[in-house]
């Protein structure tokens, strides 16, 4: 159940450059939502013991069919060399538990007020 790096900063890359396309201001720090998946809640229970460590916060953990989801989230930017580190770091933890990681997603931040979008890598 490993994550593949590569195809996870591919996909972070071509995210960003959707979220510039749609005008948001990601260098602006906002609330950027996560997700892995393990086999079993104990992998995905010290996953979220490293990740908690290295300043992102648990929001769930729940069990669909043969899968347990860890949620977990963190306030950060979101421009090519932020989210690129974020991956690397996301993918190395979740790995580590034996887990695969989802990818990330959250809400633009618009140059205006009140125009505000929603990406994601998933």
């Amino acid at each position: 159940m490993r994550s593949d790096l590569g195809s996870q900063l591919r996909r972070t890359t071509e995210t960003v450059e959707a979220n510039l396309g749609h005008g948001d201001q990601v260098h602006a720090p906002r609330p950027i939502d996560h997700l892995a998946a393990f086999r079993c809640r104990s992998a995905a229970t010290a996953a979220g013991q490293e990740l908690t460590a290295a300043g992102y916060r648990v929001d769930g953990l729940y069990r669909r069919l043969l899968t347990v989801w860890l949620e977990f989230s963190a306030m950060t930017a979101v421009d090519h060399g932020t989210a690129a580190a974020f991956t690397r770091e996301i993918v190395g933890i979740v790995e580590r538990h034996g887990g695969r990681y989802d990818g990330w997603g959250g809400f633009l931040v618009a140059a205006q007020s009140g125009d505000e979008g929603t990406s994601s890598t998933s």
